[in-house]
C-alpha cells in the first residue's frame, strides 16, 4: 500500500484544512464513508495531501475564530474547476478512541461542534457497533508551491482517500511545517496526557 504524500490525498472540509493549514487544529477525527470498504475508514497512509472539499453546511458544523466567523463555503466543485492543494500532512500517531468524555476533552485541539463529533462518534456501518472514533494526530506542512487540479468526477463521492497526479518531489521535500518543533511538542503532550499515551 502506498504511504507517499506524492500521489495520495485525503478529503477533508475546506473549513477544516485551512484551520489545519493555520496551525488552529492539529488532530482529526474520522468514521467510515459509504464507500470505505467492509472495514470502514482506516488511516491507511503515513502521509498525504490535504484535498479540500466543500459543502455549504460545513461553517454551520465548526467553531470559527471570530475574524473567519462569517466565512462561508462555496458549492459543490463543479467538473474542469481548479482545486488548489496547499498541505501536506505526516501522521504522528493513530488511536481508537471509545470512552465520549475523553473525546470531549479534545476539544481545544479542533473546530469541529460537539454535535458534529457525537454522530460521527455513534455512526455505525453496520448499525451494531459499539461507539467509537479514529484520532490522528497530523504535522501538517504548508507546501512551497501550491498545486492546482482539475476537479474531475473520480475525485467525488463518499471516499477518504484519493489518487492525485504525482507531485514533484521537490515541492514536498522542501514544504515547511505550520507548527514549530517545540510547540508541537507540548501539543504531543497535552492530547497524550488527555488520551492516557505516553510520550
Amino acid at each position: 500500500m502506498p504511504t507517499s504524500g506524492k500521489n495520495i490525498a485525503f478529503k477533508e472540509w475546506s473549513i477544516v484544512c485551512d484551520a489545519l493549514g493555520e496551525g488552529q487544529q492539529t488532530i482529526i477525527f474520522r468514521k467510515g464513508g459509504i464507500h470505505e470498504g467492509k472495514r470502514g475508514f482506516q488511516f491507511k497512509h503515513n502521509e498525504f495531501l490535504l484535498f479540500p472539499t466543500r459543502f455549504h453546511e460545513q461553517e454551520q458544523k465548526v467553531h470559527l475564530k471570530e475574524s473567519t466567523a462569517s466565512k462561508e463555503v462555496p458549492s459543490e466543485y463543479k467538473e474542469g474547476e481548479q482545486v488548489e492543494l496547499r498541505y501536506l500532512c505526516k501522521i504522528h500517531s493513530v488511536d481508537i478512541m471509545d470512552q465520549w468524555d475523553t473525546i470531549q476533552s479534545l476539544r481545544k485541539f479542533h473546530i469541529w461542534d460537539e454535535p458534529t463529533i457525537l454522530e460521527r462518534y455513534r455512526w455505525s456501518k453496520e448499525g451494531e457497533e459499539e461507539p467509537f472514533i479514529s484520532l490522528a494526530i497530523l504535522r501538517v506542512f504548508e507546501l512551497s508551491q501550491s498545486i492546482k487540479l482539475s476537479y474531475e468526477k473520480k475525485y467525488g463521492g463518499c471516499r477518504s482517500w484519493l489518487k492525485v497526479p504525482e507531485i514533484n518531489s521537490a515541492i514536498i521535500d522542501s514544504s515547511q511545517p505550520v507548527i514549530g518543533d517545540n510547540e508541537f511538542k507540548d501539543l504531543i503532550r497535552q492530547i497524550n496526557q488527555i488520551i492516557g499515551r505516553s510520550d
